[in-house]
């Protein structure tokens, strides 16, 4: 665990760093007061992970400052909130807007079931050109349904981004106990 951490430390940023930092300088004073923001310990990460990538689905900007500023209000770890908005980039954007129109879906009631999002057929691929606008057709033939599921896909993602980094933390542990065991002398 202790290598894992190293590796960890080595790809966030120090809350000295973050002070050195234009717009974040604020925050970076806050987490040298605040140590615990800054540990490394399995509930902490995890639930900035979760933060980070629950409050990434939104298309919004500022995704960044938003995740770090629930991750102090929750007591969570704030580089992993930070770097967990990451997840969330151009090329994830479209299973992720999927999966928010489909949990929508069964929130917002169709009016019309033959209204759906146009097929795949009418994206004319040979043209790039035309892909913003068949891309906005789609968008916004899903309508309230995806606005409705961007929260909850914030939400599942976000549980299940928890779930995965401490559970997957615990293991790593006993992984490591088990290693520790085993260069034991006399074992």
């Amino acid at each position: 665990m202790a290598e894992f951490k190293k590796r960890l430390r080595r790809w966030f940023p120090t809350a000295q760093t973050l002070e050195q930092t234009r717009g974040f300088a604020w925050l970076g004073h806050y987490l040298r007061e605040h140590p615990r923001l800054w540990v490394l310990h399995r509930r902490g990460v995890a639930l900035g992970v979760a933060l980070g990538i629950g409050i990434g689905v939104f298309p919004v900007p500022l995704q960044m400052p938003a995740a770090m500023l629930a991750a102090v209000a929750l007591r969570a770890n704030v580089a992993a909130a930070a770097a967990a908005t990451w997840l969330t980039n151009p090329f994830t954007m479209a299973p992720i807007w999927a999966l928010a129109a489909l949990l929508g879906s069964f929130v917002v009631p169709q009016a019309d079931a033959g209204a759906a999002a146009p097929p795949a057929v009418a994206w004319q691929f040979s043209d790039p050109l035309s892909w913003p606008a068949a891309l906005w057709d789609a968008v916004t033939s899903w309508g309230p349904a995806l606005l409705a599921g961007f929260p909850l896909a914030g939400v599942v993602l976000g549980v299940s981004a928890y779930l995965v980094v401490y559970w997957g933390w615990a293991v790593l542990i006993r992984a490591e106990r088990r290693r520790r065991l085993m260069d034991r002398p006399g074992s």
